[in-house]
């Protein structure tokens, strides 16, 4: 079972045959676990060994601890999974490990890799490893380098286990070291030794390539020989790392730089080196240190970076959006135009790190997002057309995105990559072509023509719905029907004629021929084509020919009737514009006003207005600036004879009319009307006055009659005879009397009209 193979009793014995758990440190463990560090650019390097309730440290290179609880022990897993190598690139990311001590409190492990320290037998002792307090990964030389290293170590057990055999112990030492140089070797990896005392310094043969020095003169290999072979562009900064190194306690250091070969080429090598032996005075005394050609590897970097330098820019410098997530649907990277468009939505870019969701998009939205990037979670690869719209900015763009995986180099899945092209003008594109294609079917249905295209022997290839109106037949009953069909017999050979000089290059306008409408009567048609020899289509446009007469026909009426009103008639037309001056008047302004149109045209109509009308006129001329239509009661014009005459007159604008642009005056001489109303008036006012001054003359013996009248009806037999025949002489009297008056009031009333004037 899983896990057992820690409290495994072979595997207890054989650790227990060491006798090495709870020992002091020993130097020819440091030293691995010094090299181990180098080798892996790490800051910490340990020798665990785990028995069933702890870990003890034999050599802890750069951590101050001797060992550790069961619990927080990484090596332990190495057992339990039964695995030669467990590498934990970042720790804080591994629900195995995030929430150990050592990850969570001081000194915060951010990596680790363990190598297993197998025994002969296979029993798992626990591990060499190296630990940093950031993540990180290791190339395959040093995984490489860090399982050999491993391998000595067991060794070194083994032989600790064996070191009552004396004379054994010389040769498996050497053994051992020759093992240790051939795993150095092995590695491509230099070794130095340099005695600070003498300002000396030993090599080992990889060195040796390396620097591209020989044995002789490595005797001579001083401090200043070897800056003076140092690039001077790298120099200052050898020194600088050099004199920190130097000063205790050694931190070590870790220097590239360019050094100068025999065929005055320069090689770029990486240099590592720590002090390891002080005076009791702190005075370095001796330092190790590795060295290993990187030139191959700059180069590369070089390149690598040029190439990189060069995917950016394209990345950041297109319209595109490109963006990463991890599986926590945090930001991993982004280019420019994904933060600029960030940016618009809600004010600030996203971080890297940080959640690709925002506060100032809708939820609806922002569910809508994890949603897509759950569906590439589980289902892989795929795109989604997406419409993206800021209501407080007024802006809508269209994007096709897509959504595929991320993994890492050993094909973890580690997140999602994300593509968007702006597809705006696309989608724009379509929907005005479709808009054009939708309002050109709509002219084409809506039109009172038949619109159509046939191929090159004929036939309907579409039309419109026109037909229905001018042939009886719906479009889907010709698409496929020869037109000849239904061409009138007398005019297929002439329409035959016509089709071959269009088919030719010449293009047909009004040609006119008769079709047979679906209930038998005649269809006079009025023909517009043209031929597309690259599509071989005929395009042809047709009318109904007899609308086209009657509109001649109504025109020519209409012409006619002009003619008679404008021209003819009794009223004078004209055109003025908005300050009076005329453009037009019509032949009627001779026969009125003894002026010609000519005359007219260019002059102000104000020119002959009567003085005291001015005014009266000119108001009412203004307001039909503001108001279709005003009626002005009569006023004086000039005559061209010099006398006033009187006009009545309505105008209209027609100022913003293409055809007219200009106020339309009609006026209607009404000399003789003002004249007999001005006769009427001065006669009526003389009947008021002769009846006013008769009613008096009438009312004494009216009066007079009323009294004797009611005299006689109030008698009641009481009255004498005599008494009633002088009341009957006095009514006679009376009515005398008023006879006289009523001749006279007629004879003053005729005397006063003068009949002769009124008609």
């Amino acid at each position: 079972m899983k896990g057992s193979n820690i409290f495994d009793n072979n595997r207890l014995d054989a650790l227990l045959s060491f006798d090495v758990m709870d020992t002091h440190p020993e130097a020819i463990y440091d030293e691995i676990t010094s090299l181990a560090a180098t080798i892996c650019n790490t800051p910490s390097s340990l020798i665990s060994l785990v028995d069933d309730k702890r870990q003890f440290f034999k050599s802890h290179h750069g951590l101050d601890i001797n060992g550790t609880s069961l619990e927080d022990s990484f090596c332990k897993n190495v057992i339990s999974d039964d695995v030669d190598l467990l590498i934990v690139e970042d720790t804080h990311k591994d629900n195995r490990f995030n929430d150990y001590n050592l990850v969570k409190n001081d000194p915060n492990v951010g990596f680790y890799a363990g190598a297993s320290l197998t025994t002969e037998n296979g029993y798992r002792l626990g591990t060499l490893c190296v630990l940093d307090y950031q993540s990180r990964k290791l190339d395959s030389t040093q995984i490489d380098g860090l399982q050999t290293l491993a391998k000595q170590v067991v060794q070194l057990l083994e032989l600790r286990r064996s070191k009552k055999k004396e004379k054994y112990q010389k040769l498996d030492l050497e053994r051992k070291g020759q093992l240790l140089d051939n795993i150095v070797s092995a590695t491509g990896i230099g070794i130095w030794e340099r005695n600070l005392n003498e300002d000396s310094i030993i090599l080992n043969k990889q060195a040796f390539d390396i620097f591209g020095l020989n044995k002789d003169s490595v005797n001579q290999f001083s401090t200043d020989i070897w800056f003076s072979l140092i690039h001077q562009d790298d120099l200052p900064e050898v020194k600088n790392k050099m004199l920190a190194c130097l000063s205790y306690p050694s931190v070590g250091c870790s220097v590239q730089y360019r050094f100068l070969q025999e065929d005055g080429t320069y090689k770029w090598v990486h240099e590592k080196g720590k002090v390891l032996k002080w005076s009791d005075t702190k005075k370095p005394l001796a330092m190790y240190g590795t060295i290993q050609d990187i030139t191959d590897k700059k180069n590369y970097n070089t390149e690598l970076q040029r190439v990189k330098n060069n995917q950016e820019a394209m990345i950041n410098s297109t319209k595109d959006l490109m963006w990463s997530i991890d599986l926590e649907f945090k930001l991993i990277t982004a280019n420019t135009a994904f933060h600029e468009l960030v940016t618009k939505i809600q004010g600030k870019p996203f971080n890297e790190g940080s959640l690709v969701f925002s506060d100032q998009v809708d939820k609806q939205v922002t569910e809508k997002w994890k949603s897509y990037y759950n569906r590439a979670l589980t289902s892989g690869r795929f795109s989604v057309k997406q419409k993206t719209q800021n209501p407080r900015k007024f802006w809508t763009t269209y994007g096709l995105t897509s959504f595929d995986l991320l993994y890492n180099k050993e094909g973890e899945k580690i997140g999602i990559t994300c593509f968007s092209k702006d597809i705006t003008s696309e989608v724009l594109s379509q929907q005005v072509l479709m808009s054009a294609k939708e309002e050109m079917q709509k002219i084409m249905d809506t039109s009172l023509d038949i619109i159509c295209t046939l191929d090159e022997e004929g036939y309907f290839l579409s039309i419109n719905k026109a037909c229905k109106r001018v042939w009886g037949y719906n479009p889907k009953d010709l698409i496929g029907t020869n037109y000849l069909y239904l061409v009138f017999k007398d005019d297929v050979e002439l329409t035959k004629i016509s089709a071959e000089a269009v088919s030719s290059g010449e293009k047909i306008v009004n040609f006119e021929n008769r079709y047979v409408h679906k209930n038998g009567t005649i269809v006079p048609m009025l023909w517009s084509s043209n031929w597309d020899e690259k599509d071989r289509i005929y395009y042809c446009i047709a009318r109904d020919n007899t609308e086209k007469k009657k509109a001649i026909e109504q025109l020519e009426n209409s012409e006619r009737r002009y003619k008679t009103l404008v021209q003819e008639g009794s009223d004078m037309i004209c055109i003025v514009d908005e300050k009076a001056v005329f453009s037009y008047a019509s032949p009627t302004s001779t026969k009125i006003l003894n002026i010609t149109p000519e005359e007219f045209v260019d002059t102000n109509a104000f020119e002959y207005v009567h003085p005291e009308d001015y005014t009266t006129v000119y108001n009412e001329f203004i307001k039909v600036l503001d108001c279709p239509q005003v009626a002005i009661k009569p006023f004086r014009f000039k005559h061209g004879d010099g006398h006033w005459i009187w006009l009545e007159t309505i105008i209209t604008n027609k100022l913003n009319e293409p055809s007219i642009k200009g106020i339309v005056v009609n006026s209607k001489e009404v000399t003789t009307k003002v004249q007999h109303l001005k006769a009427i008036e001065e006669q009526n006012a003389q009947l008021k006055k002769i009846a006013w001054t008769q009613s008096h003359i009438v009312r004494a013996p009216v009066a007079r009659l009323m009294g004797l009248i009611d005299l006689l009806k109030d008698d009641k037999e009481k009255l004498k005879p005599e008494e009633k025949e002088r009341i009957l002489n006095y009514i006679i009297t009376s009515a005398d009397e008023i006879d006289h008056v009523i001749k006279d009031i007629v004879e003053n009333t005729i005397n006063a009209i003068d009949l002769d004037e009124i008609t």
